[in-house]
Formats: C-alpha cells, sequence, structure tokens
C-alpha cells in the first residue's frame, strides 16, 4: 500500500509519502493521523505551523524541542521517535540519538518524565503548579545561602 499525502496553504507546502508492504491497517492510520495532526490539518493550519516554527534564531536546539513538546504533546506521553517525526514535520532532520540525549538530560532537569525500559521508554511534559514552583525557588535560594 502507498499514500501519497501533499498539504499546501498560501506559501506552505507539505508533501509525505506512507509505504508498507508488511505494516497493519492501524500502524499505517496511526502515522498517517500523526503527520496530519502535526501539520495542523486538523486545526487552524496557519496558527499551528507558526506556532511550531516560531523561535528566536539564537535559540539552541534543546531550546527549540523543549517549545515543540510544550505545544505538540502537552499532557500526552510520547517516544522518542514520535517527537522526531513530528518535528521533522514542521522543521530540519534530527538524528534520533539526539532526540534521545535531550530527553535524557530534560528528564534529569525534571521537564519532562519518563516510564518504561529502554526499548519502551515514554516521556511527558511534568505539570507544574506555579505556587510550587515559586515556592521551591525560595527553598533552593534559602538553601544556597545558609551554606555561605
Amino acid at each position: 500500500m502507498r499514500i501519497k499525502i501533499e498539504i499546501e496553504n498560501k506559501s506552505f507546502k507539505s508533501a509525505h509519502e506512507f509505504e508498507s508492504q508488511n505494516m497493519e491497517g492501524e500502524a499505517i492510520r496511526e502515522k498517517i493521523i500523526g503527520f496530519l495532526t502535526a501539520s495542523g490539518v486538523f486545526s487552524n493550519f496557519d496558527e499551528d505551523v507558526h506556532a511550531a516554527k516560531s523561535y528566536d534564531v539564537g535559540e539552541t536546539l534543546m531550546e527549540r524541542l523543549e517549545k515543540f513538546i510544550k505545544y505538540e504533546f502537552p499532557d500526552a506521553w510520547f517516544t522518542s521517535q514520535e517527537l522526531r517525526e513530528r518535528y521533522e514535520t514542521v522543521s530540519d532532520d534530527i538524528k534520533i540519538s539526539t532526540v534521545s540525549t535531550y530527553l535524557s538530560r530534560m528528564s534529569r532537569d525534571g521537564l519532562v518524565e519518563r516510564k518504561g525500559n529502554r526499548n519502551n521508554r515514554q516521556y511527558r511534559l511534568v505539570q507544574m503548579i506555579p505556587d510550587l514552583q515559586q515556592n521551591n525557588g525560595l527553598q533552593q535560594k534559602r538553601r544556597v545561602e545558609s551554606r555561605w
């Protein structure tokens, strides 16, 4: 089975082909829905593309991935491969090893949580409560001050 999707809206044009001989229909369906969702077909197209691509030139790749995760996966579990595939639909190509490295660092820094073993690892954005963030910052500041 081979499916080709082309999306054109004003100055934005995107094309993607799905081809499979061994994949079941449900797996292809999920990939196509993921692509269409990331492309903004199911919502306001211009706003989604602008938000996904809106980053400063001086931002690092890790900062861009953080923004992308906050926009694309605000409250859903995702794999490094899913993140890579969606990111590549709206931005540059990225190696899976790079995505995995940055997700590991984000997990270490408390931005995302992870579950599963190495082969089936999933990530989710950590939802922070503003009051707790402020209190945590004060506690950390007090700890630093008490060392001196």
